[in-house]
């Protein structure tokens, strides 16, 4: 590592952050996943970014689940938007490099021929990412020489 390079972010730091220890009240975790920044994950194993995520199970409401997290990382200086009606990602302009993401993956389009069984509880995704390289997008970014 150069003079000037930044450290890597390792999983664990992300797991010590406020945003990812306050989880939704009740939820329990039915399995989570990490990688360090530096080696890769996502469905093709090429995003770069420090990455922690957790499916998580709760009897509540997507739309109680999506109120607290909104409560909870507004409160922190993140600025959230919808990405898909079952999709909300937030970010920070003070730190271009993170994201944070909550997904329902309990959540089924109507024109599908597939029905959620109302007696099953949401299944929802919380996912943390973070870069410290310039110009990598968490997510987004193509390559590791991004």
């Amino acid at each position: 590592m150069g003079e000037d390079a930044q450290p890597l972010i390792s999983a664990d730091s992300l797991r010590l952050r406020e945003e990812w220890r306050s989880a939704f009240p009740g939820a329990p975790v039915v399995w989570e996943e990490t990688a360090d920044e530096g080696v890769g994950h996502g469905f093709d194993g090429i995003d770069p970014s420090a990455m922690t995520r957790a499916l998580y199970r709760t009897s509540s409401a997507w739309a109680n689940v999506l109120d607290w997290y909104q409560r909870l990382l507004t409160a922190r200086g993140w600025d959230g938007a919808a990405i898909r009606e079952s999709w909300w990602r937030w970010g920070r302009a003070d730190r271009p490099g993170e994201r944070f993401d909550l997904i329902n993956r309990s959540y089924v389009p109507e024109h599908w021929p597939v029905r959620v069984d109302p007696a099953e509880d949401l299944a929802f995704e919380v996912l943390f990412r973070a870069s410290s390289t310039p110009g990598v997008i968490p997510g987004e970014s193509a390559t590791f020489l991004a």
